[in-house]
């Protein structure tokens, strides 16, 4: 067969398997939310909508962080420029081109993590209908999987769909830092393992997008980041939400809205978080690594919704595949993915402050993962030991 043909046949093989994951997605914004409908297919994608109407404002020069009716725009001012892209479609057809954008960026995530062909598409369409935070990302049309695709698309280990890099990596983490903040902690990792080129290139990604908000809007750029200097996340309200599943939350929820100190926790779950990817790094397991800073960035955010949670895709298969890890380490990060997969916190009554009418046993439901995730991050430092110790008694 020549070269051309094979080629063509291998595009349309991959084609053909990416639209199992995809029909997936299609079906679960027919559903996933509340107000839609699956037949007429009309799907209720409540964050998709919101980035549409900032689009919409942005082109008419309106003020998008001021929307009279509906949420408003909590995000900097360079994403809102993306924003007109979806402005004239309607939410239909901004669904679905939305769909395929996150599902394509999830099977190159997986393709990355070793996965092809048949079992590409199964493991990618068992995420889109199966794993929590991947279908909840897909019904409300959120950016959680393009964020975590883009951290992992730059640094993580595996395979590449092109021999040769395009840009020099860590841009990818810089354009989803000037999205959302989040991305920064793995930009931060890198740079504190000793790779500085790629830490440095995401830093200046980061600056020279954020400069092009404040071009196009200055006012806006100065408002917003002056507001998240002072605490203002534009969702202030939602932190002791259940679905809250950070640090903060788990805070907020436990003493009833106090917040005294839990900044400076933060501070240093942040700051222990990084060691501990550095010394995973350091200990040669630089995939495990990158999966530590993004659980590292959603403990430490004042608002990790339970959708955020995207991360435990990739940190669950490379928990899977390392088996030279230690068993307890393995199995209880395994678990820890497979409750925030179910979240079976989102079972319990929730929104307008009753989970500060919670008891003991709610309580423990709802922060139970907060709680595992710290833990297990804090245990890094043992296994960091353990790994040298084995290293150094290998012979040489």
């Amino acid at each position: 067969m020549q070269p051309s043909l094979r080629n063509a046949r291998r595009v349309l093989l991959a084609f053909a398997w990416f639209l199992i994951p995809y029909a997936a997605s299609l079906v679960v914004s027919g559903y996933r939310i509340p107000g839609s409908t699956l037949w007429p297919w009309n799907p209720n994608s409540f964050d998709l909508e919101i980035y549409q109407r900032t689009g919409q404002m942005v082109l008419a020069g309106q003020n998008f962080y001021d929307a009279p009716q509906g949420y408003p725009w909590i995000y900097p001012p360079f994403p809102a420029l993306f924003t007109t892209l979806l402005a004239p479609l309607s939410v239909p057809a901004a669904t679905a081109l939305w769909d395929a954008l996150s599902v394509a960026v999830l099977t190159a995530l997986l393709y990355r993590l070793g996965f092809s062909g048949g079992k590409l598409a199964l493991a990618a369409t068992i995420c889109v209908l199966l794993v929590d935070p991947v279908n909840l990302t897909i019904g409300y049309g959120q950016v959680g999987i393009l964020l975590v695709g883009l951290v992992c698309l730059d640094s993580l280990p595996g395979r590449r769909f092109f021999r040769r890099r395009l840009l020099p990596e860590g841009w990818l983490i810089g354009l989803g830092a000037a999205v959302k903040l989040t991305p920064a902690v793995s930009a931060a990792y890198l740079f504190s393992a000793g790779r500085r080129k790629p830490g440095l290139a995401a830093f200046f990604t980061f600056c020279a997008c954020t400069a092009v908000g404040f071009a196009v809007f200055f006012q806006y750029s100065a408002d917003y980041w002056l507001g998240l200097l002072h605490g203002n996340t534009g969702m202030n309200d939602g932190l002791p939400f259940c679905l809250n599943q950070s640090i903060m939350g788990a805070l907020i929820r436990l003493t009833h809205g106090s917040t005294a100190g839990a900044m400076v926790l933060i501070a240093v779950v942040a700051v222990a978080g990084i060691a501990v990817c550095v010394l995973i790094h350091r200990c040669g397991q630089a995939a495990l690594a990158l999966c530590l800073s993004g659980l590292t960035a959603l403990l430490a955010s004042p608002i990790s919704w339970s959708h955020h949670w995207v991360w435990i895709v990739p940190l669950a298969v490379v928990l899977w595949k390392t088996r030279e890890l230690p068993a307890w380490y393995r199995f209880s990060g395994l678990f820890l993915c497979l409750w925030m997969a179910v979240s079976p916190f989102k079972w319990l009554p929730n929104d307008h402050f009753v989970e500060y009418t919670y008891g003991p046993a709610a309580m423990l439901l709802a922060n139970f993962g907060v709680y595992l995730g710290l833990l297990w991050l804090l245990s890094g430092f043992v296994l960091a030991q353990q790994l040298r110790k084995r290293s150094a008694s290998l012979p040489r």
